[in-house]
């Protein structure tokens, strides 16, 4: 019995051998040896208990059933190879709606030109950007992506790429470090008064 994909294969070897006329270029053309078309045709007739080409050593003719087999194989590979032929398409040029959570003081700062560079490439992708420095759910709240500014992230079955680094700062007004003195090390922190952003 011929698996569905070597079935398949030999379809498209077939309408190859048909379309060209020749066992030979349709080789070059599948970047297969002469032998392995042959082969697979030979399968192709035996799978269907017909002769779907006459070969002589100086040409090839398409039986009847040849020919019909042929024009029903076309309609069916094309119909077949056309829904890859869509995502291929979609992976070329990005479209539909992208929903995208972004911490607020990094949209204005880094991405606001990004995303207006990102629209005007791909003018079919409609963008939908939270703003907000909640940590919310992508997969409950429906979120294509999120951007997130962190040391570390909970473990999930997500994808996560850094984008860059932002470095911290600790600063202090000088009439602060009279009175309470210098920290030396990121440990001392803990015995001063701090305003932490705490997202």
């Amino acid at each position: 019995m011929v698996r569905m994909m070597d079935q398949l294969n030999a379809m498209r070897t077939f309408r190859r051998v048909v379309e060209l006329g020749s066992f030979t270029a349709a080789a070059r053309g599948l970047n297969l040896s002469k032998a392995a078309v042959s082969k697979q045709v030979g399968e192709l007739e035996s799978h269907l208990g017909a002769t779907l080409i006459h070969r002589t050593t100086r040409r090839l003719s398409v039986t009847e059933v040849g020919n019909a087999y042929f024009e029903r194989a076309v309609r069916l590979l094309d119909e077949f190879e056309a829904p890859e032929a869509e995502v291929r398409h979609l992976q070329a040029e990005p479209t539909g709606s992208l929903k995208l959570s972004v911490p607020n003081a990094f949209s204005v700062t880094q991405l606001a030109a990004t995303l207006n560079d990102l629209a005007s490439r791909y003018p079919k992708l409609r963008l939908s950007i939270e703003a907000s420095d909640r940590f919310v759910d992508l997969i409950e709240e429906g979120y294509d992506a999120a951007i997130r500014i962190r040391t570390e992230l909970p473990d999930s079955s997500l994808i996560a790429r850094r984008l860059c680094t932002i470095p911290r700062y600790v600063c202090a007004a000088p009439k602060y470090l009279r009175k309470f003195g210098e920290p030396k090390r990121p440990e001392d922190l803990k015995q001063h008064n701090c305003i932490i952003y705490t997202q």
